[in-house]
């Protein structure tokens, strides 16, 4: 039989029976459960006979499926214990526990292998894979940015963004020229540029004054 998924469950209407039993049915002979089970129960809605508590991580009417998270030994008889293999895919490189029929499990991003426990070029592996962001030569961090691990850049308190390019104070309210921005105007106060007006415009006045003259 082929082994894949089945969301199929029995009625709940069914009768147990050891498959040995000293009860003569006709039907327990049809109690074939590959040596995974010893108990068998008649469903007589469907007039079939299923398996019942499949042992060695084995499911399906006659416990000729493996479990989720587990695959078909190939080289095992069915009859086997060590029939199904648990498919160990990593928990941070793989989206489920389960694999395909092969033991190859589904990788995140940036991952592969059959366990999911590699990466690929341009990622490194960090609890998963994650995708180089710098490395000091050509992905550099900026404005006194540290290069960690090759995946971060560890900015200093006044900068952030994935390279530290970015001035932290253009999140905050009123922008890098407000007041609490951390950071000093690139604009000079009022009262300075009113100082200012007040000294050098006399200056102004006369030189506009001497070259009309001229």
């Amino acid at each position: 039989m082929p082994w894949c998924p089945s969301s199929a469950a029995p009625p709940r209407l069914a009768h147990t029976y050891p498959k040995h039993s000293h009860i003569s049915l006709p039907f327990l002979q049809d109690c074939e459960c590959f040596s995974h089970s010893n108990r068998c129960s008649y469903i007589e809605v469907l007039n079939t006979v299923i398996c019942v508590s499949c042992k060695h991580n084995t499911r399906g009417q006659h416990c000729q499926l493996c479990k989720l998270g587990y695959y078909r030994n190939a080289s095992a008889e069915l009859d086997d214990e060590n029939v199904c293999i648990d498919c160990n895919c990593n928990p941070f490189g793989s989206d489920t526990d389960r694999c395909n029929g092969t033991g190859y499990c589904k990788c995140k991003e940036g991952t592969t292998g059959a366990k999911c426990h590699e990466c690929l070029q341009g990622y490194l592996w960090d609890n998963g894979c994650k995708s180089r962001v710098c490395d000091n030569e050509l992905l550099r961090c900026q404005n006194g940015g540290v290069c960690v691990n090759n995946i971060r850049c560890q900015c200093p308190p006044a900068y952030t963004g994935l390279l530290c390019e970015k001035p932290r104070c253009e999140n905050e309210p009123g922008g890098c020229g407000g007041s609490d921005s951390g950071q000093a105007s690139l604009r000079p106060p009022a009262p300075i540029l009113l100082l200012l007006l007040f000294v050098l415009g006399p200056v102004f006045l006369m030189e506009i004054c001497w070259v009309t003259i001229l």
